[in-house]
């Protein structure tokens, strides 16, 4: 079997894709540890169904994890980066089903279980279309069969990173109402908030070592970058104001 030639800059792609790995895989683990130690849960529930749906994806391998632009990808590598997050993300629905109802009245309350599955099966259904009905442009020239196609499947170009940045932003989104209508620090620290940006700004980082940014993604960016430092921001004076060392509190 004939080895494949490694991209000229794969070390900086397998850097970027494990550090965004590493990261959010660290505010995964803070989410856990808040959540338990508060009795709450620390990821937006909304956020949370499209996140696990994207993770049982591309961790379970439903779809291609790696971007045709970088050839020496190593899918199983990503692939098993993309289970540990799936994993984890199981035991933040632990803490979703055992804390979660008691924020909510009425049909939510009462079918608060069933609502939450019936999330994650409607994003799950809704990610696994998107990426196989839509195309994106061929703006980086690959070839395909000896041609170089105008359009690529999203499937095969991009579409775990279009799909998780939208999923992202729509969490960086939520994460700052959450705080803002509980008004404390339940489930949530400075060292969530920071290393969920350094994830993103890691995850970013890989698509700018592959050259596979888009106006869309810049833009899905741009407002995360927004919100993210904002949430940062409102966790650490918070934090500050209760006479907590944001640095110290997991």
């Amino acid at each position: 079997m004939q080895a494949t030639t490694l991209d000229s800059n794969h070390f900086w792609l397998l850097a970027t894709a494990m550090g965004s790995g590493l990261f959010w895989l660290l505010a995964y683990l803070f989410i856990i540890y808040r959540g338990f130690k508060d009795l709450t849960y620390g990821m937006p529930i909304v956020a949370f169904v499209g996140n696990i749906a994207w993770e049982f994806i591309y961790g379970l391998g439903l779809e291609p994890v790696c971007p045709l632009t970088w050839s020496s990808c190593p899918a199983t590598t990503i692939q098993i980066r993309n289970a540990v997050w799936l994993v984890f993300d199981l035991i933040i629905l632990y803490t979703i089903l055992k804390y979660g109802r008691k924020y909510f009245t009425g049909t939510l309350h009462k079918y608060f279980a069933p609502i939450i599955f019936g999330g994650i099966l409607l994003a799950g259904l809704v990610i696994y279309f998107i990426v196989n009905e839509y195309y994106i442009r061929n703006l980086w020239g690959v070839q395909v069969g000896g041609t170089t196609p105008e359009f690529l499947p999203l499937t095969e170009q991009g579409g775990s990173d279009v799909t998780g940045f939208g999923l992202n932003l729509i969490m960086s989104v939520l994460f700052v109402f959450m705080l803002e209508r509980r008004g404390n620090l339940d489930g949530q620290s400075f060292l969530i908030a920071l290393t969920k940006w350094l994830g993103t700004l890691a995850a970013y980082g890989f698509m700018f070592a592959d050259g596979i940014q888009t106006p869309l993604v810049n833009t899905l960016y741009a407002a995360i970058f927004v919100f993210d430092i904002y949430y940062m921001a409102r966790v650490y004076r918070l934090s500050r104001a209760q006479g907590i060392n944001p640095w110290r509190r997991a």
